[in-house]
Formats: C-alpha cells, sequence, structure tokens
C-alpha cells in the first residue's frame, strides 16, 4: 500500500468515526431531551345569566300596564279615591330569578293631577325613611346579587307604598253629577342591570 493510500483510509476511518460519534452524540440528546407529551381538547360551556323581574306579578318584558295594590278601607270600595280620604297604593319589583346585579328607577310623572290630589311621599320595605315626591322623582337603589347560586330569591322582593291624600277645597253639590274624571298617575319603573 502506498503512502498517500494509508493516508486516504485513515482519513476515511477518521471522518467515519467522526460521523458515528456524531450520530450517537444526536441520538443520546434526542432521548434526553425527550419528555412526556399528551393533547387534550374540550368545550368549555358558558351559561349566560338570567334577567327575570316582574311587578305586581307582570312580567316587565310583557310591557303591560301594572295595576296598583290600593289600601283596604271600609271607607271606600276597592281600588277606588274619594274626596277627603288618604290612603296608598302599592306595587312589588321581584327580581327572583334574576341572576345579575341590579339597579331600579321610580319616576312620578304629576303633571295630570289635580292641586287637590297628592301624592305625598313613598317608603320601600315599610321602612321609616320616607321619599318625598315630585314631579319627575327618581329614586335609585343598588340590589346586590345575592351568595346563594341561584340569584335573587323571593325574599328579595322590594315593596313600594306610595301615600295619596285628596283634601277637597270645595263641596260637591250635586253627587250625581259626576264632576271628576278618573285620575291617571303615571309612575315608570325601570329595572336595569347593575354595571361594574
Amino acid at each position: 500500500m502506498t503512502m498517500i493510500s494509508k493516508y486516504r483510509l485513515k482519513k476515511r476511518i477518521k471522518n467515519f468515526l467522526i460521523f458515528y460519534v456524531i450520530v450517537c452524540i444526536l441520538f443520546v440528546a434526542s432521548y434526553t431531551l425527550s419528555r412526556y407529551v399528551e393533547t387534550s381538547q374540550g368545550v368549555s360551556g358558558i351559561e349566560v345569566a338570567k334577567f327575570n323581574v316582574s311587578v305586581n306579578d307582570e312580567n316587565i318584558r310583557d310591557g303591560k300596564p301594572v295595576l296598583f295594590n290600593f289600601s283596604e278601607t271600609s271607607k271606600i270600595a276597592s281600588r277606588k279615591v274619594a274626596p277627603n280620604n288618604n290612603g296608598y297604593f302599592a306595587f312589588t319589583i321581584n327580581p327572583e330569578g334574576t341572576e345579575v346585579s341590579l339597579e331600579y328607577e321610580i319616576k312620578f310623572m304629576l303633571d295630570e293631577l289635580d292641586e287637590d290630589f297628592k301624592l305625598e311621599y313613598f317608603t320601600v320595605n315599610d321602612s321609616e325613611t320616607h321619599y318625598e315626591i315630585t314631579n319627575g322623582n327618581l329614586i335609585k337603589n343598588d340590589l346586590l346579587l345575592p351568595t346563594t347560586e341561584t340569584g335573587f330569591v323571593d325574599d328579595d322582593k322590594i315593596d313600594i307604598k306610595v301615600y295619596w291624600s285628596w283634601n277637597e277645597k270645595e263641596d260637591i253639590i250635586n253627587p250625581d253629577i259626576n264632576d271628576y274624571e278618573n285620575k291617571n298617575i303615571e309612575v315608570i319603573v325601570i329595572v336595569k342591570q347593575k354595571i361594574n
């Protein structure tokens, strides 16, 4: 064998050994860097919170007029008012089943009432606090979402009582004549989700 052949053979053996060592290192390195890998795929269900509010058992989404509950008295027929009397009418806001925090507004529109018939004040949940009534009067109260998983419950009802008086200054000369027209009292109740 010539010197050049021996040199080439050594070079080939050397290159083969280098290549073999590199392949072995890569093979061992790939096992040391490997890890367990699994993939899980699923769907997370997101439910939308319910909004269910009624005023005197009428769902506010229906847009029907609400009939007030008038105080019972032996002096006047049921759901009627008469001169020189007083009493109250009531309504209940019931958020049972609602799953978001709420706020409500109450507006009294007094433009059509005559000066002898007055809405004096109102109370919330029979508290001793009296809220004055003026035209467009507005009260806001926050209702916080209860800690129950089902949202508001029946005990979270809000009872509003509006006290009225009719102090007629003139005597009715002939009671058979209908001097008085029915009175319309527009009360606007707005219930909406409280944001932040």
